[in-house]
């Protein structure tokens, strides 16, 4: 007897079978999607503005899953190559317990000049083991930096790791540029008053963004 036999299904069980086969796959499609729909992120644009700065902010998002607390900001590109260089500070505030007041990580820098990653609150011990600059400490190391002012670009992903950040129930950012005048061939001019720029606002922090493994 053959091996396979391709005319004796009838065509009535090979409908069926064929609807079968075909809604398998659609629901293992829609499975394969889901976790991907529920992925715990959220988008923040800024609501008020900042034109007249070199570091005007654009938006921020916030990712909170299994890999760690990611923040990506978008501001204003820095044309390093034009007749003026401006001169000022970014900083990002990162809240990470909703029962306690303030942000508990700061990231900032001096534009142009150095800064880095550190925790607001604690020990000296603890807020040394967070310090990502000069030496990063031992949870300074989970913490990763870019500073892509070219391309208007800012990005800090802290990865879990216990006795350092891990998987927080929600995070919530609040974004700060300062521009304090610029440089140009005549030497420094200074802005009085500064130029700043919020993201949302003053004293104000983007929406909560729950924990999701995915």
């Amino acid at each position: 007897m053959p091996k396979y036999r391709a005319t004796t299904t009838p065509r009535p069980k090979r409908r069926l079978m064929h609807t079968l086969l075909l809604s398998s796959a659609l629901a293992i499609g829609l499975l394969s999607v889901t976790p991907s729909a529920q992925a715990r992120e959220r988008t923040t644009t800024d609501p008020g503005g900042g034109a007249t700065s070199a570091f005007d902010l654009y938006k921020v998002k916030v990712v909170n899953n299994a890999r760690g607390v990611r923040i990506t900001v978008r501001m204003r590109p820095v044309d390093w190559e034009a007749s003026t260089t401006p001169v000022g500070e970014f900083r990002l505030l990162l809240d990470t317990k909703a029962s306690s007041r303030g942000a508990e990580f700061a990231d900032e820098f001096g534009i142009p000049g150095d800064g880095g990653f550190r925790a607001l609150k604690g020990s000296v011990k603890h807020r040394r083991s967070w310090e990502t600059y000069p030496f990063p400490g031992k949870c300074g190391k989970t913490v990763r930096e870019r500073w892509d002012l070219e391309s208007g670009k800012v990005v800090v992903h802290i990865k879990p790791k216990k006795g350092c950040l891990y998987h927080p129930k929600k995070v919530r950012v609040n974004v700060r540029t300062i521009q304090s005048g610029y440089i140009d061939e005549d030497g420094y001019v200074e802005y009085t008053p500064s130029r700043v720029d919020h993201l949302p606002y003053k004293g104000k922090f983007t929406p909560w963004v729950k924990y999701s493994r995915y």
